[in-house]
């Protein structure tokens, strides 16, 4: 089943392609993990000035900027901790040598893998790259094994990282336009990013996560997990989420969120980590959401008077990843 969608993806993916370049320029999608885009090399005149592209991707030359075009692959870097390494994964797609980056933060139990669709929508747009990211012990990062307990901090630190090294790496004529897309534990870690990276994180997009979560909310969540891991065993419910089935029982632990808030009798402010924030700031919220209420939607409209919202009505805790989302996001970056 897995691998018929992923084809299904691919050749929705290729027909894209061909409306955008022309049938005469693609000649095939490499069926694979990486799937780079393999475009026709013109023919070559010896009375030509100008070189043929050389280049196993798909590579265009327009106003001086070289556009490098690939569908998404993964990719991994090492962290150090006590002495040993482990490895990160992150799926990137898109420009890269795009200005425009959007990273996307996974919520408290998901993968980059639910980030597939926006990987496939903003294919079609040249000047933008999208990263997204397993925290440790998900998808396709190294476990912490007995090193570390899963906490904020760590993934906090593990996603500062990819920034520097990925995203803000040192290369001539780049200025990354950086936009950081975070669901629900992906959108806390959006809000502590800015206060790290002052001035150069461009916009944030919360998705289904505002300014304060309510006890109530969290205590509502929680009893679901532990609910669900009541009639599943912890090891089938980890396989299935491709997750670390430690990292299931940390993220239960009053330690897993050791990251700065403000507590009071209604729940957890994050209005300190955005206070001196100057750039966008967007809200995907559910409407039948019980993590973003109503009530903090209009409190986090009054903290944030330009503040975009996007509403999928009949969702719950988060929001999905629908055509109308995407659109928003790509409005939100001004693609």
């Amino acid at each position: 089943m897995k691998r018929e969608i992923f084809s299904l993806l691919m050749n929705i993916k290729n027909e894209v392609l061909k409306a955008i370049y022309g049938p005469d320029k693609i000649t095939k999608l490499v069926d694979s993990e990486i799937g780079a885009v393999v475009v026709k090399e013109p023919p070559h005149n010896p009375e030509d000035k100008q070189s043929p592209i050389d280049s196993k991707f798909k590579t265009l030359l327009r106003g001086g900027d070289e556009v490098v075009h690939i569908s998404p692959e993964t990719r991994y870097f090492e962290v150090a901790d006590a002495g040993m390494s482990r490895r990160v994964a992150y799926t990137i797609s898109g420009n890269l040598n795009a200005k425009k980056v959007l990273l996307c933060l996974p919520g408290l139990l998901e993968t980059k893998a639910s980030f597939m669709l926006l990987h496939s929508y903003f294919l079609k747009f040249e000047e933008c790259l999208v990263i997204s990211i397993d925290f440790s012990g998900r998808g396709q990062s190294d476990s912490m094994g007995d090193r570390e307990a899963y906490k904020m901090s760590l993934y906090l630190t593990d996603i500062s990282q990819l920034i520097r090294e990925v995203i803000f790496r040192e290369k001539a004529g780049r200025s990354p336009k950086l936009t950081v897309l975070g669901t629900s534990m992906g959108g806390v870690l959006a809000m502590h990013l800015t206060k790290i990276f002052d001035g150069k994180i461009a916009g944030i997009i919360l998705n289904d996560i505002a300014l304060t979560v309510n006890w109530t909310s969290l205590y509502s969540l929680y009893k679901s997990m532990k609910n669900e891991a009541g009639f599943k065993e912890v090891r089938e419910l980890a396989k299935d989420l491709s997750v670390d089935e430690r990292a299931i029982r940390d993220v239960q632990l009053p330690g897993h969120f050791d990251l700065s808030f403000r507590a009071d009798i209604w729940g957890m402010n994050f209005h300190e980590a955005l206070e001196d924030y100057a750039g966008k700031v967007g809200l995907i919220y559910g409407g039948k959401s019980q993590i973003c209420t109503k009530q903090r939607v209009e409190e986090a409209k009054e903290f944030f008077p330009k503040l975009k919202l996007f509403e999928v009505p009949d969702s719950g805790h988060p929001a999905p990843f629908n055509i109308g989302v995407c659109g928003f996001i790509q409005s939100e970056m001004n693609i």
